[in-house]
């Protein structure tokens, strides 16, 4: 499939922002009752200052911060989504996170993205993984199995999103 993870510059963040501000993308981020400064509960994308992605946001996961691992999804010379893990103090565990960009959804990226994201994450010396997402998102649970994650509770009360409890799974894996 020809994916990399790439650590962005703080020049490449316009993507960070493009993702953050695309409904397409962040859909899946609709209706729930967040209180972050430019967030759209219609739409799910958050409006995001580029300068403050470069200066803050940036020393917290691609600068000082050693406990967070962030990086862009790029195929050949396009990037096409993003992909973390940041570790849980309370769980002792680094939880992952994956977004593709709405326009590149459907193509199998997650699997191959994720599979990238736990050899990286080993090399660093990283031995535990988990991975909590509504269970509505069934190609994302499935993306989480195809790399060996398993099912630790299913059913788990969530968030409310467009008024109702959402229910999630969450997945762990050894490294």
């Amino acid at each position: 499939m020809n994916l990399k993870l790439f650590v962005p510059r703080k020049e490449d963040l316009w993507f960070k922002k493009e993702i953050k501000e695309d409904p397409d993308t962040m859909d899946y981020n609709a209706g729930y009752d967040l209180n972050y400064a430019g967030y759209n509960r219609t739409d799910g994308t958050i409006q995001t200052d580029l300068r403050e992605l470069e200066n803050v946001w940036a020393e917290k996961w691609i600068g000082n911060e050693p406990t967070n691992f962030y990086y862009f999804i790029k195929k050949e010379n396009t990037f096409i989504g993003e992909i973390y893990a940041k570790f849980d103090k309370e769980k002792i565990s680094y939880e992952i996170g994956i977004v593709i960009k709405g326009e590149h959804r459907g193509r199998g990226y997650a699997t191959p993205a994720i599979k990238l994201l736990c050899e990286e994450l080993k090399k660093h010396g990283i031995k535990k993984l988990y991975h909590k997402l509504p269970a509505s998102r069934k190609s994302a649970v499935k993306a989480d199995i195809n790399n060996g994650f398993v099912i630790k509770k299913e059913n788990i009360d969530g968030m409310r999103k467009f008024g109702k409890i959402e229910k999630l799974v969450y997945l762990e894996k050894e490294l």
